[in-house]
């Protein structure tokens, strides 16, 4: 039985439970939100402010922690005001300070989680590619953090993606906007923005040569690799754009990657150790 089974049936069983713990809780805080005109100003009544609070279990929507008098805040979008929850006053301030921004939240996330101590390096490929995964650990090996986890997502799903959009009634546009979409595009969007070169592994789609050219577009170092089996039969002048160039061997490549961030890792170390002197 999942926990909300478990909540649903507890409920069921103690169907006043809910108003009894916001009675509680506007006993502990008798003067929550005293000045009336604030729930005027969004169009909220009290029975309305009461069932958002049970309904959100009287904790913030952002932080989880739990609501008091002197942290609730009325979250609402400044453009059309539509009203989208309680939230502390820490979660608001937050989203405040990145304007609503969902890609810098993502791009804070992605921050947070990267050892940028090393060097890191972005892989662009084909989710149909099985040497993605021993590329990135050759990568790695060099004491280079290489982002590869995109692969775990399986080599179907895109066409899952593209199925499940069409299932729902959704345009190609609208599939791109959805909410699915927005997160797996942000977060690689700041894996983009936070790496410091980018290598493209043939075979490659549409979307890896848009990858390529937006990191470079960044003024990230950009390689591509194409080794003999996979050269394309048509060749393009436009792979000049790489602008760390082109190579046919692996083993050539990780020799340009130990050579140049060896030297950086150096650097970041003996930075270290004079800080630390």
């Amino acid at each position: 039985m999942t926990q909300q089974e478990c909540t649903a049936r507890w409920l069921a069983k103690n169907p006043n439970a809910q108003n009894e713990s916001s009675a509680r809780w506007r006993a502990k805080n008798p003067n929550y939100m005293k000045d009336r005109h604030r729930l005027k100003r969004y169009g909220l009544t009290w029975k309305a402010y009461d069932e958002m609070l049970i309904r959100q279990q009287h904790r913030c929507l952002g932080c989880h922690e739990g609501l008091t008098q002197e942290s609730v805040v009325v979250d609402h979008d400044h453009i059309t005001n539509r009203i989208r929850g309680l939230l502390c006053r820490n979660c608001n301030w937050a989203l405040g300070n990145v304007g609503d921004n969902r890609s810098r939240l993502y791009q804070l996330a992605a921050y947070l989680e990267l050892d940028r101590s090393k060097p890191i390096i972005y892989l662009i490929g084909s989710l149909r590619n099985p040497k993605i995964v021993e590329v990135g650990n050759a990568i790695r090996s060099l004491e280079i953090e290489c982002i590869d986890n995109w692969f775990a997502t399986g080599e179907i799903a895109d066409d899952a993606w593209r199925d499940y959009s069409k299932a729902c009634g959704k345009s190609y546009k609208e599939a791109l906007e959805s909410r699915e979409a927005n997160h797996i595009f942000y977060f690689d969007k700041a894996y983009l923005n936070l790496c410091d070169a980018v290598v493209l592994l043939y075979p490659a789609g549409r979307s890896g040569h848009l990858e390529l050219g937006y990191a470079m577009g960044l003024g990230k170092p950009g390689y591509i690799l194409i080794e003999e089996e996979h050269l394309p039969e048509r060749y393009d002048v436009m792979a000049q754009f790489a602008t760390c160039g082109l190579f046919h061997e692996f083993d050539s490549l990780l020799g340009e990657l130990a050579t140049r961030y060896g030297a950086e890792l150096q650097h970041i170390g003996n930075e270290a150790n004079s800080s630390c002197g």
